[in-house]
């Protein structure tokens, strides 16, 4: 009877314990990081000076860290292989045709990361194909990009969407102005 008392118990904690929902790590100090870099190499603006830091000392703790930030920090500034270089390659040729129809606010930054039509206004036919063709190669490149650095950082593709905010916030940062953005709420406004 004990036996079968205890062998019930185990069974409904074993239950619970399966049933627990597990969170996924987002690496998100790690995504801000390589974020910041791609963004501020592709659009050719001046990182700031890195300094030095002493690694911190801390007194030993009995806490159990999966990820030790100076880890995620070096892993931030590893997140490179041939893809990513090509993709920035790219991405950055292309930036200085794209730059001109973000500043007159033909193109905005959406919030999503990817570049979206605000306007064909004062655009001729030809115009407009090059715009369109420039945008197209422009999404499926940073698509491609998301996709890489979520690889390299062993991201769970359910969790490509907040990659792409990140990236969003600093393609928004680095815009020119007169960019139309796409605030986090869906609205567009003109930077």
């Amino acid at each position: 009877m004990k036996t079968s008392k205890l062998g019930c118990v185990l069974g409904i904690m074993f239950f619970i314990w399966a049933c627990v929902t597990i969170n996924i790590y987002f690496p998100t100090a790690e995504v801000q990081k390589a974020a910041e870099e791609i963004v501020k190499e592709v659009r050719e603006q001046k990182m700031p000076p890195q300094e030095e830091k002493q690694p911190e000392t801390k007194p030993q703790s009995w806490r159990w860290e999966l990820v030790p930030s100076v880890y995620a920090q070096e892993r931030a500034l590893e997140i490179s292989n041939a893809s990513i270089r090509a993709l920035k390659a790219s991405i950055k040729q292309r930036y200085p045709k794209l730059k001109p129809f973000l500043a007159k606010g033909i193109l905005g930054e959406n919030n999503q990361g990817f570049l979206e039509v605000r306007t064909w206004q004062g655009l001729d036919l030809k115009q407009r194909a090059e715009v369109k063709r420039l945008l197209e190669a422009e999404n499926k490149d940073r698509k491609m990009l998301y996709q890489e650095v979520a690889k390299a950082l062993q991201i769970e593709p359910q969790q490509i969407g907040k990659l792409q905010q990140i990236f969003a916030n600093e393609w928004q940062k680095t815009a020119p102005a007169g960019t139309w953005i796409q605030t986090k709420e869906g609205k567009w406004i003109r930077k």
